[in-house]
């Protein structure tokens, strides 16, 4: 379990505006840019990462969450927009998942100074994938996803086998009954194949889903035992999450600020909570 305590993360900053859904740029860097905000992060990235385009498609939000690597294959998986702007998606449609070959690109690249297009290949998944809007592996050798449910067909947590037929195996689909909101996003406790992930209700605030039947919280899930349980609750929309490789630490974002359909509030949460992790509980 998470221990009862959270502690607010707060951004300290000398200088921002009013509105939350500008982007903070002190440095008054040109788009598109790497913002580094801790040296730390130079590990991650090197100190001389660029930025170049590899896909593009102005019209389709066809690669807006859930991005896993496989080093195998060489390959990026990605899902397109649920339910938002440009993701042509909704209540009677699903969002797909896509994928790029990443030898293609580094051979086109390789070719050239500027930004290259190459073609991406959609996924022909099985129905009970429904808006897919996160995702980590891989777990057990396969894409690990969530998805956000579409209409009455259920949020779930599945596996895709990164090879096909790209066969599917869905975990989880409700909890003790009870439909879960609109999965968001979750994370693999390391050491462990314990799973921690997100339920908002981005679902029915984008018209996808019907209204929530569960309060907004953070679940772990024992794929071997079968058992879920709530660890974190009293969120407005709960919706990252992420644990530190030592698994003693999450960090879960609450976005209660964006509401979908209903537009933004910024008198809501726009928050990071941070919790210990009981690796038992």
């Amino acid at each position: 379990m998470f221990s009862t305590v959270a502690h607010e993360k707060r951004a300290f900053t000398t200088s921002r505006t009013n509105d939350s859904f500008v982007g903070f740029n002190p440095t008054n860097a040109t788009p598109p840019f790497i913002q580094v905000f801790d040296p730390s992060f130079l590990k991650v990235t090197g100190p001389n990462a660029t930025i170049r385009l590899v896909v593009s498609n102005l019209g389709f939000a066809f690669a807006h969450e859930a991005p896993i690597y496989v080093p195998d294959l060489n390959i990026v998986f990605f899902s397109s927009n649920g339910g938002g702007p440009l993701g042509y998606s909704g209540w009677n449609n699903n969002s797909v998942v896509s994928m790029l070959d990443m030898t293609e690109v580094n051979n086109a690249l390789a070719a050239t100074t500027g930004g290259v297009n190459i073609q991406i290949q959609t996924l022909n998944l099985s129905g009970t994938v429904q808006m897919v809007n996160r995702g980590t592996g891989l777990y057990k050798g396969n894409l690990l996803f969530v998805t956000s449910g579409r209409a009455l067909l259920p949020p779930s947590i599945v596996l895709v086998n990164p090879r096909p037929p790209f066969n599917t195996t869905v975990l989880l689909d409700n909890f003790y009954g009870r439909q879960f909101n609109s999965l968001n996003d979750i994370k693999v406790l390391p050491g462990t194949d314990i799973l921690f992930f997100t339920d908002p209700t981005y679902g029915w605030l984008n018209a996808f889903r019907p209204q929530p039947m569960l309060p907004s919280q953070v679940y772990r899930f024992d794929p071997s035992t079968g058992q879920v349980r709530v660890v974190a609750d009293q969120f407005m929309n709960p919706n990252g999450i992420a644990i530190t490789p030592d698994g003693k630490t999450a960090f879960v974002t609450d976005t209660g600020v964006v509401n979908g359909l209903f537009g933004n509030n910024q008198t809501y949460p726009a928050t990071i909570y941070q919790y210990d992790v009981d690796p038992v509980t």
